[in-house]
C-alpha cells in the first residue's frame, strides 16, 4: 500500500457506543469534527487516527466517507462495529473479518417477478465497474488475520469461551432481517457470515477513491437463535449489549493500526 508521510487512518463507525472503544485507547485525543459528523483525532502507535461516527444506514456511512475522502483523504479506511449471525454456530461476542462485502438490497426484479441480485455499480477514475462484491484490501486482510490470532478477545458477557474469529462475507442493506428462514436465504445465496448497515457503502466509496478499505464485526445478535438478543421485553436495547457491541472488533482493529507503520 502506497502513502503519503502524513497520511492517516481513518475509522468509521456508526454509533458512538461502538466508537467508544477505540477513542478510549487513542493517545492525545482531541475532537475535531469534520462538517457534520464527530471525528476525534489521535495516535495509537506512530499511526495518526481519526475515529468517525457515522450514523447509522448505508447513505449516513456513505455520506459520511464521501465527506471524509474528499475533505483529506486518508492511508486507509477501516470500518468496526455490530453485526447480526448469518450461521447457527456464530456466537454473541465472535469476531468477523470481512474478506469481501456484499449489498443485500441491490437487486433487479424481473419480469416474472424472481429477484436477481445485482451488486455494486459505479464510476471510479472515468471507468464503469459492476462487481457481485467488493473485497477487503489483501494486505489490510493478511495483517488483520495474523493480528486477530495473537492477541486476547474479551469473552461476550455470561460467556466463558473465548470468542472466535471467522473470515468471510460480511452483507449490508438498511434492513435488520429477524426471520430465520430470511437469515438462512441471504447465507445461502451470498455466503454471507453476518449483516450490518454500514460496510458497503463504505466499501464502494472507498473503491470509487481507491483508497484501502476493511470492515472488522462483532456479533451482538444471533436471530437464529433467539428474537432477540439485543432487545429487552419493552423493546429497549439491552444495557450490557450496548455497553459491549464494537469492543471485540475495536481490539483486533487497534492490533491492526500497529503494525501499519
Amino acid at each position: 500500500m502506497k502513502r503519503a508521510s502524513d497520511a492517516h487512518v481513518a475509522v468509521i463507525c456508526a454509533m458512538d457506543s461502538e466508537a467508544v472503544h477505540l477513542r478510549g485507547r487513542l493517545a492525545g485525543p482531541s475532537e475535531e469534527p469534520m462538517s457534520r459528523w464527530r471525528r476525534t483525532r489521535g495516535r495509537i502507535g506512530g499511526e495518526r487516527v481519526d475515529v468517525i461516527v457515522s450514523d447509522i444506514g448505508l447513505v449516513n456511512a456513505a455520506a459520511a466517507t464521501s465527506a471524509l475522502c474528499a475533505l483529506e483523504r486518508p492511508f486507509v479506511i477501516l470500518n468496526y462495529g455490530c453485526a447480526g449471525a448469518h450461521r447457527d454456530d456464530i456466537a454473541l461476542g465472535d469476531v468477523v473479518i470481512a474478506s469481501e462485502v456484499v449489498h443485500f438490497t441491490s437487486q433487479i426484479v424481473l419480469p416474472d417477478g424472481t429477484r436477481r441480485y445485482w451488486g455494486f455499480n459505479y464510476l471510479a477514475s472515468g471507468r464503469r465497474t459492476r462487481e457481485e462484491h467488493i473485497p477487503a484490501d489483501p494486505e489490510l486482510l493478511s495483517a488483520a488475520r495474523a493480528v486477530s490470532s495473537n492477541i486476547a478477545i474479551p469473552a461476550w458477557p455470561g460467556r466463558d469461551v473465548t470468542p472466535a474469529v471467522h473470515v468471510g462475507t460480511v452483507g449490508s442493506a438498511d434492513v435488520w432481517t429477524q426471520h430465520g428462514d430470511s437469515i438462512l436465504e441471504l447465507h445461502t445465496l451470498h455466503g454471507s457470515l453476518c449483516e450490518e448497515m454500514e460496510a458497503a457503502a463504505i466499501a464502494q466509496v472507498a473503491a470509487i477513491h481507491g483508497v484501502p478499505f476493511l470492515a472488522v464485526k462483532d456479533i451482538s445478535n444471533n436471530e437464529l437463535h433467539a428474537f432477540t438478543d439485543l432487545l429487552s421485553e419493552g423493546g429497549s436495547v439491552l444495557a450490557h449489549v450496548e455497553e459491549e457491541v464494537g469492543r471485540r472488533a475495536a481490539t483486533v482493529v487497534e492490533a491492526l493500526i500497529r503494525t501499519l507503520g
